[in-house]
């Protein structure tokens, strides 16, 4: 059965935006992001019936990869002589496809996946790609699209300043994994109660929310395919990881010390033993790589100038592995998954509420589109040495300020939680001494008949699992 496609609306835009220029200006476009993300499925959904030519990379040699693109690009274009034979280098290879294209008279796509493995194989490979841009491509009816995985080699050799093709781009996307409500596409027939748990350990990732089985419980879905050696996502983080490091040892240390909750730069420092020298550019890089997130009060004036920052895992499914997976290899290697659920229960059940209060950002943001509240510039969290609120919003235009509290509660919480947002929102010194003042409540088991009363009466937002009320 085919597999379905799912959602990526914005990116198909942009990626026909680009395409309408390509008849009267050529375009280079580079597309990132990391490992199961949906880039290639995304490619070959938008260059399904158009005249394309997809080449995927691979871990090879410079010579073994001339000959495999070889191969690949004369047979579409039907050339039987040039396939039987091979092309002395690179630049050969650019200019015999580039004078194909550039006497079509036909727009045409060419997709270089894993653009990364080409550069491995070959140093000088986005040398060879900027020489048939500017000999070739940049006056042709043609769209190149270079894909990669590893976000430090598409910076290094297609984004950066210093990088040959900087400056030839066209237009660049950073394909992000889903939010959950289009992760829930995954799981049609399903409630909040089985979907959601299933994204707070996918954290998007399409290829992860795929094999999930809506059906099943949450403990199955990581027995089956995270626990078991063998299962598909068993070595993800290693594999995640060797995409972006030669050497990873210091930045697993670091993602294992964030992972078991050491979120301040003291702490992580002592837990990882790294010179206080070397720390910072290695947290700098996993930031820059979108496995860590710092963050700061969202009411900070200078947030760079923080001395409040905190770390997280910005990875749902490496928050999961690393806080619950890694820390247990022992039990989970010795098949002890049954004790393994029993001893950590309330662990795992703090990753999920973990995620679904990183999820109400999206559920205020919803609610603002749908006009139940309105507009805030920012949104964060924000907190001081004795009280933290899992979501602010600030409107300094309108003086305004929302306040928000999350809770992943099982029986419906009362008017006590509304009373307590209500006195820590106090503590927050922001705006003017007439703000505007926003409440809002964020629960998985919902409310009590008299909080719902009261939030009527008082205009403020109730939002049961992902739903306003």
């Amino acid at each position: 059965m085919a597999i379905k496609f799912i959602n990526r609306k914005k990116e198909l835009n942009w990626l026909n935006r680009q395409y309408k220029q390509t008849k009267t200006e050529a375009q280079l476009l580079i597309l990132y992001g990391k490992r199961r993300v949906g880039k290639t499925e995304l490619v070959k959904y938008f260059i399904n019936n158009k005249r394309s030519i997809y080449y995927l990379a691979n871990r090879t040699t410079s010579q073994a990869q001339l000959q495999d693109a070889t191969n690949v690009f004369s047979s579409e274009f039907r050339d039987k002589h040039i396939s039987s034979s091979q092309f002395a280098n690179w630049r050969a290879f650019f200019d015999y496809i580039g004078k194909k294209v550039k006497e079509s008279k036909q727009r045409t796509i060419l997709v270089f996946d894993e653009f990364p493995f080409l550069v491995q194989s070959d140093l000088g490979m986005s040398s060879f790609f900027q020489y048939a841009w500017d000999m070739w491509f940049k006056d042709a009816k043609v769209m190149i699209i270079l894909l990669g995985s590893s976000i430090s080699m598409m910076y290094k050799h297609a984004l950066a300043h210093s990088a040959p093709l900087y400056g030839r781009r066209t237009g660049q996307w950073l394909l992000e994994p889903f939010n959950y409500q289009q992760t829930k596409n995954f799981y049609p027939k399903q409630k909040f109660k089985q979907t959601f748990p299933l994204y707070a350990i996918s954290g998007g990732i399409p290829a992860y929310s795929r094999i999930f089985n809506g059906t099943k419980t949450l403990k199955a879905n990581i027995t089956d395919n995270i626990l078991t050696e063998g299962s598909f996502l068993s070595i993800e983080p290693e594999l995640l990881l060797a995409d972006e490091f030669t050497d990873p040892r210091s930045y697993l240390t670091i993602l294992k010390a964030v992972g078991l909750g050491r979120t301040r730069f003291s702490q992580i420092l002592q837990d990882t033993g790294l010179p206080a020298t070397a720390l910072p550019g290695y947290l700098k890089t996993l930031i820059n790589l979108r496995l860590i997130k710092k963050e700061v009060p969202v009411t900070e004036k200078i947030p760079e100038k923080s001395k409040k920052s905190n770390y997280s895992l910005a990875d749902a499914f490496l928050r999961f592995y690393f806080s619950f997976v890694f820390p247990h290899a022992s039990l989970i290697k010795s098949g002890q998954h049954k004790a393994l659920f029993k001893q950590y229960t309330e662990l795992l059940t703090s990753l999920v509420a973990k995620s679904y209060e990183d999820t109400t950002k999206e559920f205020i943001e919803k609610a603002i589109e749908k006009g139940a509240l309105p507009p805030f510039e920012q949104l964060g969290r924000w907190w001081n040495k004795n009280t933290e609120i899992d979501l602010i919003g600030l409107n300094k235009t309108e003086n305004s300020i929302l306040f928000t509290e999350t809770k992943w509660n099982k029986n419906p919480i009362g008017v006590k939680v509304l009373h307590n947002l209500k006195k820590k929102s106090q503590e927050v010194k922001w705006g003017n001494k007439n703000r505007k003042e926003f409440f809002a409540l964020v629960a998985k088991g919902g409310f009590t008949k008299k909080l719902i009363t009261k939030a009527k009466k008082e205009n403020i937002l109730l939002i049961q699992e992902d739903k306003i009320l």
